[in-house]
């Protein structure tokens, strides 16, 4: 039983190369999403945990809500919190947060486009 292409794409949000996984292409999927994943945990250290926070980062958040349930997370739980001192590499930790979204967003257009392919008109007879 294959997903709609619509469910894929949701699933390929929510967690970075869940998608793929979804369509049988685990080892894609396995590959983009540690990639989103190590790019996302990496802001985070960089900033200390406060690099995703939709209040202060209010453009940046608009990339980085694409990395999906990590970053909801991110925010939820880390972006509340007040930031004691400067942190030197925050504003690094927020490119690299906001490019793991941007980058999980060509992963969801890959997985959407091939759950999209896979359909009747691409299937062999025989």
């Amino acid at each position: 039983m294959s997903l709609p292409a619509p469910l894929i794409a949701l699933a390929a949000w929510a967690v970075p190369g869940l998608g793929h996984v979804l369509l049988g292409r685990t080892a894609k999927g396995l590959y983009m999403g540690g990639l989103i994943l190590t790019a996302f945990a990496i802001g985070l250290a960089l900033g200390q945990g406060l690099s995703v926070a939709s209040a202060k980062f209010p453009y940046h958040w608009w990339g980085q809500v694409c990395a999906g349930a990590p970053a909801l997370l991110a925010n939820r739980f880390l972006g509340v919190r007040p930031q004691p001192d400067t942190i030197d590499r925050l504003e690094l930790g927020v490119v690299f947060t906001t490019v793991a979204g941007i980058l999980n967003v060509v992963a969801i257009v890959d997985a959407y486009t091939i759950a999209r392919t896979r359909g009747p008109a691409t299937r062999k007879s025989g």
